[in-house]
C-alpha cells in the first residue's frame, strides 16, 4: 500500500470511528457529542456541546487526531475512558504508526507506540 493509500485508509478507520462514539441525533436533545473532520488538513475532532442543564452550555473537545503526511496517526486529545490508540489499533492501524501526542516527547518511547 503506496502512502496516499495508507493515509485514505487510515482516515476512513478514525471517520468511522469517531462516527460510531457520536450521538445519533434526535428530536429536542439538548446535549450531544458529534463529529468534526477537516478531511482536507487530516483533523479529525468528537466534541460535546450544547445545553448539560438549563443553564450550563458545553462545548468541549473530547478527541483530536490528525492524520500526517507520513502517515503517522497523531493522538492529541482524550479525555474520554476510551482506549483510542488500542481501538485504532485494533481496526487496523499499525501500533508503530500511532503517536500518543499529549505525551511528552521524552516519554513517547515508553508507551510502546510510535516516538514521532
Amino acid at each position: 500500500m503506496d502512502s496516499a493509500q495508507q493515509i485514505s485508509h487510515y482516515a476512513l478507520i478514525i471517520s468511522q470511528y469517531l462516527a460510531e462514539h457520536q450521538d445519533q441525533e434526535t428530536s429536542g436533545e439538548e446535549y450531544r457529542r458529534l463529529v468534526i473532520a477537516d478531511r482536507d488538513n487530516h483533523h479529525y475532532q468528537l466534541v460535546a456541546m450544547g445545553w448539560a442543564t438549563p443553564s450550563r452550555f458545553v462545548d468541549t473537545l473530547l478527541i483530536h487526531i490528525q492524520l500526517k503526511a507520513d502517515g503517522k496517526v497523531w493522538l492529541l486529545e482524550n479525555t474520554t475512558e476510551l482506549h483510542v490508540a488500542e481501538d485504532l489499533v485494533s481496526r487496523g492501524i499499525a501500533r508503530e504508526a500511532i503517536v500518543l501526542g499529549f505525551h511528552p516527547p521524552q516519554y513517547r518511547a515508553l508507551t510502546g507506540y510510535a516516538v514521532a
